[in-house]
């Protein structure tokens, strides 16, 4: 199965080039990138949606998490989206994520080669990253709160059960 991720990575920035929807189907492997891509030091991402279909909140709420590590980051760093359009755009805009990111249309130079993220077992993420996706985009700001806050209080519960 192909992955809807492929990346290039060098010492100075982390390219992810996402195709068709992101959603929590299958941005694991996504979510491992970043954390081992934080864990090494990295600081500048862009993340390319000229392929993007479609993304879900759980997507959304693993880019924002990365976006506020690398904002509470006093080194400095930059998460850039490139190549929002449409109804992507519009939710980006409609959740305050481009308040805390870069957004941006000018053209980068794409590597030759991209490498595809693994998909491992399983390319969906679970129930805890569900809820902490949402619980940032719910901590993002006031409409957000009003937005997320029976489906975080959903989670919550099945996780007491």
């Amino acid at each position: 199965m192909e992955s809807n991720f492929r990346v290039h990575v060098t010492p100075d920035r982390a390219l992810v080039k996402v195709f068709n929807k992101a959603t929590y189907l299958n941005c694991e492997p996504l979510r491992k990138f970043f954390e081992e891509q934080s864990k090494i030091g990295q600081k500048r991402y862009i993340i390319d949606f000229q392929d993007c279909s479609g993304m879900d909140s759980t997507f959304l709420g693993i880019l924002v998490s990365i976006a506020l590590n690398i904002r509470s980051n006093q080194d400095g760093g930059s998460f850039v989206l490139l190549n929002l359009r449409g109804r992507n755009l519009e939710t980006v805009c409609n959740l305050g994520i481009h308040q805390i990111t870069e957004i941006s249309s000018e053209e980068i130079h794409n590597p030759e080669h991209l490498d595809q993220l693994a998909q491992g077992s399983s390319s969906s993420v679970g129930s805890e990253t569900i809820y902490k996706a949402h619980k940032t985009l719910m901590n993002l700001n006031e409409k957000n709160l009003k937005v997320f806050s029976d489906v975080v209080s959903y989670l919550e519960q099945k996780k007491e059960e």
